[in-house]
């Protein structure tokens, strides 16, 4: 996994998970298009459920995808595939691997949608092999209060799986839309070239804060931020540390102390609204 900060390329914001009146939303794509356009926004991955939407403007970068449910037992596998082709297909009886595996089969990158919403566990997850990453926060599943699956994160990342995390809307309506998405750099604005920058981790999830910088310099990792209230030290177990603004202030950047007992470190970034950004782990072995 590549650290961004470090890596050639521009910054370009999106989301990769977005539903259309093609399955369940309540927008087309050609007004999801023009609204995300408005916001800024310079790619959008379309996902509708069981369907391959294929939409483009000239304004933003499309990706082509669909979301799937997977059968687990009373609770299913929601599986985000980015970058295959029109008539692309998985059926709910089929396993968690084969599906994924079918994903990459056609070149596209799989990716766990909302597994807290889902109610997938550890055990469900760590098995799944091929997947880029999860989805560390979900804008429409915070409306009932499950939004934020770090904790399925950092169980992975705690078992050895180098997984990326992704901020995305998952957007049915506007309430849902323009919460969270993420910031990927890349050194073309087509498709190909950010599916790469997401799959290799070159990228952070936001829903408010900017992370400008990240550096390692021997056993010091140094952060620099927009005004945040805290910035935290995501490590394995209890190896993790917090930096806190002064009361009634904020901060910019933060140093912490790297060891061998931490197994990775992944930064958090919160504002004083309390909202998050998520770097992708380094892994320290």
């Amino acid at each position: 996994m590549l650290n961004a900060f470090n890596e050639p390329g521009e910054w370009l914001k999106g989301n990769l998970h977005t539903h259309t009146t093609n399955s369940d939303g309540r927008v087309t794509p050609e007004e999801r298009l023009r609204t995300y356009a408005e916001r800024g926004y310079d790619f959008l991955a379309f996902t509708d459920h069981n369907f391959v939407t294929s939409c483009s403007d000239g304004n933003l970068t499309v990706i082509p995808g669909s979301e799937w449910c997977v059968r687990l037992d009373w609770r299913s596998y929601h599986l985000v595939a980015l970058n295959v082709p029109t008539g692309f297909q998985i059926f709910e009886e089929m396993a968690i691997q084969e599906a994924v595996d079918e994903v990459l089969s056609e070149g596209g990158l799989p990716i766990i949608a909302h597994p807290y919403w889902s109610g997938l566990t550890l055990a469900d997850l760590e098995p799944v092999r091929g997947c880029v990453g999860i989805e560390v926060f979900n804008t429409t599943c915070q409306r009932i209060g499950k939004g934020c699956s770090a904790v399925h994160w950092d169980n992975l990342l705690a078992a050895g799986r180098s997984v990326v995390g992704l901020a995305v809307d998952d957007c049915h309506f506007d309430l849902d839309a323009w919460g969270a998405w993420i910031m990927v750099k890349s050194r073309y604005r087509d498709a190909d070239s950010i599916l790469e920058a997401v799959r290799t981790g070159r990228f952070y999830a936001s829903r408010s804060p900017e992370i400008h910088s990240v550096v390692r310099d021997g056993s010091t990792l140094h952060v620099e931020c927009s005004d945040a209230a805290e910035i935290h030290f995501i490590c394995r177990a209890s190896n993790g540390s917090n930096v806190q603004a002064p009361e009634g202030g904020t901060i910019k950047a933060a140093d912490f102390t790297l060891n061998d007992r931490q197994g990775y470190v992944r930064v958090e970034v919160i504002d004083a609204a309390g909202r998050a950004a998520w770097t992708n782990p380094l892994i320290l072995g």
